[in-house]
């Protein structure tokens, strides 16, 4: 659940600040130059592989509460109240903490935390869906990303390149999604052209490329939605690669 709470302010800042590295978040260089370090580090675990690009993901939980306070103004049309949001991110700091040093949290803690977390995500796609003059009542993706390092949002046109991929490649692909009643999602990736259709409630998909899905602009659909709300609620978009033949 922290670690839900987390990425959802990570992309809260991100949606409202920018990703790109020259941004520098009102924050001091010799932060910016530790997260450098670290996603570096990971590189260099994987291989030269990095699953996550942006660098706001190579922060430390505490930075996040100095990239908002510094940053408060702009951040204040999600919030609102900054008492009440900065109460809450030390409730979850602290709980953090606790886990860390290897102890449990209590009920009542959980439960709290729950609370705190979905209470994150509401702010964020309230905000989301009032920018996009939609009501406070529809699930969001709010990014899509592969193993390749490609990544996708809800406006295709944020990221034009396609990755390029081979008949008998394994993929992956990892859904951001959220509901602002926080409702249980379903999510799905299928190929119209073919027999790729896999339906499941986790959001990270791992497949293998086939045959039928060889093409220039092969396309497929990423649709999460939540199968026991009382109205439609889904939300879709679509994916570009080129596949080779083996």
């Amino acid at each position: 659940m922290i670690n839900t709470y987390e990425n959802t302010l990570k992309q809260i800042i991100i949606t409202i600040l920018g990703a790109s590295d020259d941004i520098d978040y009102n924050i001091s260089n010799e932060l910016k130059r530790r997260w450098l370090e670290k996603r570096n580090h990971e590189k260099e675990k994987n291989d030269g592989f990095l699953f996550e690009k942006r660098i706001l993901f190579y922060a430390d939980f505490i930075d996040l509460r100095t990239i908002v306070e510094k940053n408060w103004n702009a951040f204040e049309k999600v919030f609102k109240n900054k008492d009440r949001f900065f109460v809450f991110f030390d409730e979850v700091y602290q709980f953090k903490n606790t886990l860390n040093l290897g102890n449990s949290l209590t009920k009542s803690q959980e439960k709290l935390l729950s609370g705190i977390t979905a209470d994150l995500k509401n702010s964020f796609t309230i905000f989301s869906n009032k920018n996009n003059n939609t009501n406070d009542y529809f699930i969001a993706i709010n990014k899509v990303s592969d193993n390749l390092g490609t990544t996708w949002f809800s406006n295709n046109s944020d990221n034009p390149n396609k990755p390029t991929l081979s008949v008998g490649d394994d993929y992956e692909l990892l859904i951001e999604a959220n509901d602002p009643k926080d409702r249980e999602i379903e999510y799905e990736v299928y190929h119209f052209a073919g027999s790729l259709r896999i339906k499941q409630e986790s959001n990270r998909f791992n497949f293998k490329i086939t045959e039928d899905l060889i093409g220039l602009n092969t396309m497929l659909v990423v649709k999460a939605n939540t199968p026991k709300s009382d109205y439609k609620n889904e939300r879709s978009i679509k994916i570009f690669m080129t596949v080779l033949p083996k």
